[in-house]
């Protein structure tokens, strides 16, 4: 598609977005403001690659070789290094952890799967999503970074699954977008209490998914809430030759807020 034909695309979605009668006029404005946000992230993707190539620049899994699409969020955040910027010291807590076994549970292309799998060398890392397309971009990312032989990636991940999967001291990093409340629950799947997670929570109908899950596991485990912090242009040199918009639009991963929390079991696995 050429980048008239592109340009011409979002043209008319963007009419479409904000001729919808039946939705309120701020959410038009909101949605409006995602397709354009796509649109400059999308026009500057070419020339940053170019600049940055294929390597992951800085955050806890800089170095790491990276693909050029992702099934899930926001591609060049993840290439510079910024994406996700409030877990970045959670993930440097993690890997001097040592944990034995991770659970990569919504794990998209991959970024966090892979990127923990070099960062943990001696983990296996099990990486499910039910899209097939974010199995096939995860399995062409751990190739290209040399950790295959220590990942398994799978489709649908049932709790029943977690008492099999707990080898040793393990992780559920969990993005199932609002999802989690059915999945974790550690009365019906008890492996959980003595696993620790890292859960993004979401706001679902207006309620955050963490006032179910934090009552769960209040007497199992420690919480640690993350929150989003701001994203500086100015600590990412290949953002210096963009103008103030461009660095914004570079920086942008979600018009939504979210939250993630780290839950530390209490207890080990017996």
């Amino acid at each position: 598609m050429s980048q008239a034909e592109i340009e011409r695309r979002i043209l008319e979605v963007l009419t479409a977005t904000l001729q919808q009668d039946d939705v309120p006029a701020g959410q038009r404005l909101d949605d409006a403001f995602q397709v354009i946000a796509a649109f400059r992230a999308a026009r500057l993707k070419a020339p940053l690659s170019h600049l940055i190539g294929s390597t992951v620049q800085s955050g806890p899994f800089a170095g790491m070789t990276f693909l050029d699409r992702v099934s899930e969020g926001a591609y060049i955040p993840k290439l510079l290094g910024s994406y996700e910027a409030e877990l970045h010291g959670l993930i440097e807590q993690i890997c001097a952890a040592g944990y034995d076994t991770v659970v990569n549970v919504g794990c998209a292309e991959g970024y966090y799967a892979v990127g923990l799998a070099r960062r943990l060398p001696g983990a296996r890392i099990h990486a499910f999503d039910i899209d097939p397309r974010a199995r096939q971009l995860c399995g062409e990312l751990a190739a290209m970074n040399n950790v295959a032989d220590r990942m398994t990636i799978g489709g649908e991940l049932t709790g029943a699954d977690f008492a099999t999967l707990h080898d040793g001291r393990a992780l559920v990093l969990c993005d199932i977008e609002g999802a989690e409340t059915e999945l974790l629950d550690p009365a019906r799947y008890p492996a959980l209490r003595t696993m620790d997670l890292l859960v993004e929570v979401h706001c679902i109908a207006g309620a955050w998914t963490s006032d179910v899950l934090y009552p769960w596991f209040e007497d199992s485990h420690s919480i640690n809430e993350c929150r989003p912090v701001p994203r500086h242009a100015t600590q990412y040199p290949a953002l210096e030759t963009l103008d103030a918009v461009d660095q914004f639009f570079a920086l942008l991963e979600r018009t939504e807020p979210t939250r993630w929390a780290y839950f530390t079991a209490t207890e080990t696995a017996a």
